[in-house]
């Protein structure tokens, strides 16, 4: 990395940004999964109502004036649950994905939470063992959605 990451609570005119960035990292998951990520399905508004209507909920880093990455906790304490976790594909495997998660771990902890859930994809088993690296554990696999032929791989941490 040539530029250090700073990284922050999100405000709502990152919208835009952190909207880009979910699509860049979800786009390439798509062709390995039987249904489209619902991520994808979200757009820039939906995120601006987001980061109005949720303060303190979502952490953004940057390399220099670049957001490269994004991530939030959703739910009520003591457990959250760590949603839509995304790094740009061009600073992957680069230890962005691993600093989101310590600070929305972080940012839970000072939020009350004693615990975090993740879920991935079956069907993404690169998403598993980043999450194991980081200390989760598997909790349950449960079917997706019916129709679809996938599971949901729920994994926990406490903080």
């Amino acid at each position: 990395m040539t530029s250090p990451l700073f990284i922050r609570e999100a405000l709502p005119e990152d919208a835009a940004a952190v909207w880009a960035v979910q699509q860049a990292a979800f786009l390439p998951l798509a062709p390995r999964l039987p249904s489209r990520p619902t991520a994808l399905g979200e757009d820039e508004a939906c995120w601006r109502q987001r980061l109005e209507c949720a303060p303190r909920r979502t952490v953004v880093v940057h390399v220099g004036d670049e957001l490269v990455a994004a991530g939030r906790v959703d739910g009520a304490a003591p457990q959250g649950e760590l949603k839509r976790i995304a790094v740009h594909p061009a600073w992957q495997s680069r230890g962005v994905g691993r600093r989101l998660v310590e600070a929305l771990e972080a940012h839970a902890r000072d939020l009350g939470f004693v615990r975090l859930r993740a879920g991935t994809r079956r069907r993404l088993p690169d998403n598993r063992a980043f999450y194991e690296r980081l200390g989760y554990r598997v909790v349950a696999i449960e079917p997706y959605p019916p129709g679809i032929d996938d599971h949901t791989v729920w994994m926990e941490k406490d903080l």
